[in-house]
Formats: structure tokens, sequence, C-alpha cells
């Protein structure tokens, strides 16, 4: 009853006064404040407000009170950091969300705009919120809107160190081995729609990734995929479904190329995003990769939600692998695990530029078969392959415009098996520069 109140109030609001007005506060809360912004005098109202927030006031009406007072003085950076305040409070959301599209639009961000309004259109529980941001698609409004594209892109580079390149137990690398490295990582990923909407359309989308050691060259991994997309909604979900492929080199060497297909469902459940994937791929590996040829399954459930100023996600992934597997002799190895793999992350976004993540995930795995291996005393040892993996890291991305940003990551990975020749740690970190195109 309490959330269909506030629905109720929103409603209310937006038909009474318009989406750049404040919200209206009762006659002992700063009656002088609504009263200056009613008569445009915007300036003497943001003060006003000013007070009431330094005071102590810390209520969702002030917030949006001064998201739009801003908004009207054409302090849109401000203006978006409290309409962002309110995004993780279900009753506010879509309202802090249009209003965020507005925002963008009068900074010329047209691609953003389009997004904060197909988001409000599609899910807001206001009809005339719903109608309000299919118009703004719909038509050039206030501002003159350039069609929206129908492509998406964005680039990266990024320099760091590896920490334990080869993923090895560090025992075993020789006196004179490169135990770390320096790295300079490209990547590239972009989507054309190809006919229709984001609710029913095609689109085809790809990326291209490269690592590359300053003195390992044998490590140096590429890889190039590109997907064929069907969208559809279908009741509250949306579908997505596809087929693709994907190509990977390893020291200039083909490791493997693999065709996949590709199922998703996204549905919002209130203030909680629930995500399911299944991909099957079939793998087939270069000329000295053939025992990576076979099947790999994955499925994922996740969710996210938005509290307390962040976004919170978990998920869990199950991996299952059919591979032909390594024969050598007396010796056999398993390239045939099944993975069960439990992670969550979270996300802070600090005022209107910068975002801070952290995440961890613990992965257990269980290699098919009995792999068997002759020691240097030549005594033959078999065991059933098993390993623990602990991940977590930390990455940072700061905004210097809405298309150009600052990264940085640190991470890190511990490997522990029932074979403690397997066992490795290694940590990475990196800086680099993102741009969306």
């Amino acid at each position: 009853m309490r959330g269909f109140m506030h629905l109720i109030f929103l409603l209310v609001m937006l038909v009474t006064i318009s989406v750049f007005g404040p919200a209206r506060l009762a006659a002992e809360e700063l009656p002088s404040a609504t009263g200056a912004f009613k008569r445009g005098d915007y300036p003497r109202a943001l003060a006003l407000f000013r007070e009431a927030e330094q005071s102590g006031d810390d209520s969702a009406k002030l917030k949006f009170n001064l998201g739009v007072t801003l908004f009207k003085l054409g302090r849109y950076t401000e203006a978006s950091e409290y309409f962002w305040l309110l995004v993780p409070e279900p009753q506010w959301r879509d309202l802090a969300e249009y209003n965020l599209g507005l925002v963008a639009r009068r900074q010329g961000d047209q691609l953003l705009a389009a997004k904060f309004f197909r988001r409000v259109s599609g899910r807001a529980a206001s009809p005339q919120l719903q109608r309000l941001a299919a118009l703004q698609l719909g038509s050039p409004a206030v501002e003159p809107v350039t069609q929206v594209r129908p492509w998406l892109a964005m680039a990266s580079i990024n320099g760091g160190q590896d920490g334990n390149p080869y993923a090895v137990k560090t025992e075993l690398l020789g006196e004179g081995a490169v135990g770390e490295d320096n790295f300079l990582e490209l990547f590239g990923w972009g989507q054309y729609r190809l006919a229709g909407t984001e609710a029913d359309g095609w689109r085809l989308q790809g990326y291209g990734f490269t690592r590359r050691y300053s003195e390992l060259d044998s490590l140096n991994l590429a890889s190039l995929s590109t997907l064929l997309v069907r969208d559809i909604h279908w009741r509250d979900w949306a579908l997505e479904t596809g087929a693709g492929a994907e190509w990977v080199t390893l020291g200039g060497e083909r490791v493997s190329q693999q065709l996949q297909l590709v199922g998703r469902a996204k549905r919002d459940f209130g203030a909680t995003s629930v995500q399911l994937s299944y991909i099957p791929a079939y793998y087939t590996g270069g000329d000295n990769y053939s025992y990576l040829d076979g099947w790999r399954q994955r499925f994922s459930a996740g969710a996210r939600r938005e509290t307390f100023g962040a976004d919170f996600g978990i998920y869990y992934l199950y991996d299952t692998n059919d591979r032909e597997d390594l024969q050598q002799a007396a010796d056999y190895y398993s390239y045939s695990p099944v993975r069960h793999a439990f992670g969550s992350d979270v996300r802070w976004r600090f005022l209107s530029r910068w975002e801070l993540r952290a995440g961890v995930e613990y992965r257990y795995s269980v290699y098919g078969g009995q792999n068997r291996v002759v020691d240097d005393a030549g005594n033959l040892l078999e065991f059933e392959r098993e390993s623990d993996r602990f991940k977590s890291w930390v990455s940072t991305r700061y905004r210097l415009t809405p298309r150009l940003s600052l990264d940085g990551k640190l991470l890190n990975i511990d490997n522990r098996e029932n074979r403690e020749l397997y066992d490795f740690d290694k940590t990475e970190m990196s800086l680099g520069v993102s741009y969306v195109f």
C-alpha cells in the first residue's frame, strides 16, 4: 500500500506540474523555495533548497527539487548528480531516469538520452510518464534531436604488469625465466542494428582483443568474435537469441575456433533485474591443440539490484566440457572440466563521473577421467584433478567526458589444486583509457 501511495503521488505531481517543476512541499517546508521556483527565481530557489540540505534534510523530495532547479539554471552535471542519487529508490527511479535523459539531451549525448527514454517508456509504473518518454523518443521536443544511430562502438587501450604470465607455480620457472612481464591490451567492440528496434529486431555485434607481452611473445593472445542476434520481447522478458563464431590465437598460432549459440532472457522484478543465459559451443583446436576439440556448454543465472547508493550483483555459472583430451604415450591429461562458479560484485557511482567496482568469485573444477602421469622416477601417478580458484578485483573508471574515460584495475587469482604442482597465484595491474563512439 505504501508503494502504491508513492506511485499515486508521482502521478499527481506529473499531471499538476511539469516534470521540470519542483515537488510541492508542505506549507511548513520552505514555502518560499517553491514560490521562488514558480516565479522563475531559480537562484533564490536553489539557495533556499541548499539551506534545507545543509540543515540535515536528506529526503528524496529535496534531492529532486535540487536536481530540477539546477537543471533550470543550466548546471546539468550537478543536476545529474542529484538524479543519480534517486535511481536506487524504486518509487523515484523512473522519474529520475527520465530527467537524466533530459540532462543527456541538453549535454548533446543523444544516444545516452535515448537509452534513458527507452528504459522509462518500457517499464515506468506511471502510464503518463511512459507516454512522456515515448514522446521524447518520437519527436524532437524541446531540443533538436538527431536520429538515433543504428550503431554503437567502444575501444580501449590498457597497459599493465602481469605478476605470473605463465600461471604456474613459481618454483617451476627456471632460474633465468621471466617471472613477470609488462603487457599492452587493445580491445574493440561494436554492434550495428540491421533491422527493427531493441524490442523487436536484428543486430550484428562483434569484438576484437589482443594482449601483447614485452618479452614473452609466445604468450601473446588474440581473439576475434562475431555474433548475429535476434531481439524480441515476450510478456515481461527481453529475449536475445543468436549464433556466432570466435577465433583465438596464442603466440601467433591458432589455438581454437568455435561456433556457438546464444540464448539470454532478462526481466525486472521491481528494483531487481534477473538475467539467465545458455551458451552451447563446439570447438576445433589448431594443429597443436586438437585435444581441445569438442563441446562446451555454459549456463548462468544472475541478479542485480540498486540499493544504498550502489549496484549489487550476484551470479552462478555452470560450465561443462566434453573435449578430446590429451594422450601422450603413457600420460593422459584431461581438458574436460566441469565447473561451478559463484560470484558477487558491487558498483559505486560517486557524483556523476567516477565509478568504483569490486568483486569476488569462487570457482570449483573437477576434470573428467583419471589423469595419468609418469614422474621422473618412472612411477605412474593416477589422480582425478580438482581445483579451487579464488578471484578478486577492484577497478575504477573516471569519465573525463560522457564518452572518454580513464580506467584502472587490480586483479588477483589464487588457484589451489589437489596436486600442488598446479598451484599458482598471480596479480595483474593495469591502467588505460576507453572511448565510446
